[in-house]
This record gives structure tokens, C-alpha cells and sequence, in this order.
């Protein structure tokens, strides 16, 4: 049996748009990061998007790009660089207030094991990036726990191209000039060059 991997909205406090056009914008954000075609499923409040992959090493392989760029990025910028990291704790506002999570979204698979291993990465990932975004892994996926508007938007741009990370640090509101922000980009270009 071939992977297949299908997303859809658990629930939200989205009032301007449908749970159609939230999940029309996953599937567009999913061809963009990933370059895989979609499939949209119009079931109007239980609509989801689904994504057939050709092989087990197929379906490894979004996992597997996104995880060397982050990989990379922490080994030679992040990890030792707290000024970095406190640009984004900064930005991150009242801590006492109860997180109501904006979107939660259901993540099913028949091919769970590279969701896995990328799982706990991605925490990490939200953490230092100043998104709260929460994993509960199921069965067969997991639920993905977006606390604020921007952290889901942020989910949908392109984490290993400059533009995605333009786009992502405009949804943060994080000055592009900032010294730490354009060692950054130098680090993404030579993470470019290797891969």
C-alpha cells in the first residue's frame, strides 16, 4: 500500500473563512514546501486535503529535506547563538494568559514512522521560533495544537527558501535589519549550497 497522508481541521476559531478555504490553503502551502500535488475533499465542515505519495522513500523525503535544513541551521547558527533566540522570546508577549489554541489540525496517516522521528525536532523548531504549536501523536498521526493565527500562517510558508523566511519573519513582525536576521539568511544560502 502506497503512503498517503491526510490533514484536516479538528476545530477553530476562524470567523472570515470556511473550513474549506483553510484547507484549500494547506493543500497550496503543501505543493509549495514540498512540491507534491493534492487532492481536496469537500465534505463541507469535515473537508480535508490528501496528499498520495508513489513509495514509503517518497514519503521520507519531505521529512527528510526539511529536517537536514533545521538540522543544519542549528548546528552552525542557532544553538550557540542566544541573541538569535531572544529576538523571537521578546516577541512572544503575556505568558500568564491561557493559550486558546486558534486551529487544531489532524494529521492521519498509513505511513506514521518518518512523522515520528521528525515530531520532537519540530517542537524544538516552534520553541526557538516563538510559535506554540503542540504535537499529540496518535495512532495513525497526530494532532497539531496552533495556538495564534500567525503561528498557523507561519506553518504555511516555505521553511528552506529566503522568501519563505522573509514571509515568516513578516508574520512575526521581526525587523528584517537586524544583524542576527541577516546572519541568518547567510547560514540558508550556504545550507542551499550544499543540498
Amino acid at each position: 500500500m502506497k503512503p498517503f497522508l491526510e490533514i484536516s481541521i479538528e476545530r477553530t476559531f476562524e470567523k472570515e473563512l470556511s473550513i474549506l478555504e483553510l484547507v484549500v490553503k494547506i493543500g497550496k502551502a503543501f505543493k509549495l514546501l514540498y512540491k507534491k500535488n493534492y487532492k481536496i475533499f469537500d465534505l463541507k465542515d469535515d473537508s480535508y486535503v490528501r496528499i498520495d505519495f508513489e513509495s514509503k522513500m517518497d514519503f521520507e523525503k519531505i521529512y527528510e529535506k526539511s529536517f537536514s535544513f533545521y538540522v543544519y541551521v542549528f548546528e552552525n547558527f542557532i544553538d550557540n547563538n542566544k541573541a538569535f533566540q531572544s529576538i523571537f522570546r521578546d516577541k512572544k508577549g503575556n505568558k500568564n494568559k491561557k493559550p486558546e489554541n486558534y486551529i487544531v489540525l489532524r494529521y492521519k496517516t498509513n505511513f506514521i514512522n518518518p512523522i515520528k522521528q521528525y515530531l520532537g525536532f519540530t517542537t524544538r523548531v516552534n520553541k526557538i521560533f516563538g510559535s506554540t504549536v503542540i504535537n499529540e501523536e496518535l495512532a495513525d498521526g497526530y494532532l497539531r495544537f496552533v495556538n495564534k493565527k500567525e503561528d498557523f500562517e507561519a506553518l504555511l510558508v516555505p521553511g528552506d527558501v529566503r522568501q519563505g523566511w522573509v514571509d515568516f519573519f513578516k508574520i512575526k513582525k521581526i525587523d528584517l535589519d537586524l544583524p542576527q536576521i541577516k546572519e541568518f539568511f547567510k547560514v540558508v544560502e550556504k545550507w542551499k549550497k550544499l543540498f
